[in-house]
């Protein structure tokens, strides 16, 4: 049986979690102001952490196009949008997002 979890550290991860998806939102959104809806549908923001980004893309031409040639421009474009939260490293990974 694992020992009970102190209130505090509980807090904390719940404030952490909390935080993540704040953040998480503030970046999907800012995606779907920068790319159509017919691009957006075909992606996903799968993690947030230490400054990078990373978006699954369920298509291979897109993670081309977007991981080959737009990488920079999009980073460059979220920060523009959250300068309060930039991201040093934009990361594209091919899956399937589960909702197209």
């Amino acid at each position: 049986m694992a020992e009970p979890q102190r209130a505090g550290d509980f807090l904390k991860d719940i404030l952490r979690q909390t935080g993540r998806s704040t953040a998480r939102r503030a970046y999907a959104e800012a995606l779907d102001k920068l790319l159509s809806p017919q691009l957006r549908d075909h992606c996903q923001i799968v993690g947030w952490r230490s400054n990078r980004l990373v978006v699954e893309v369920d298509s291979a031409p897109l993670y081309a196009e977007l991981s080959g040639f737009r990488r920079e421009e999009l980073r460059l474009a979220i920060n523009e949008l959250l300068p309060e939260q930039p991201i040093a490293q934009l990361t594209f990974r091919l899956g399937g997002t589960g909702h197209v």
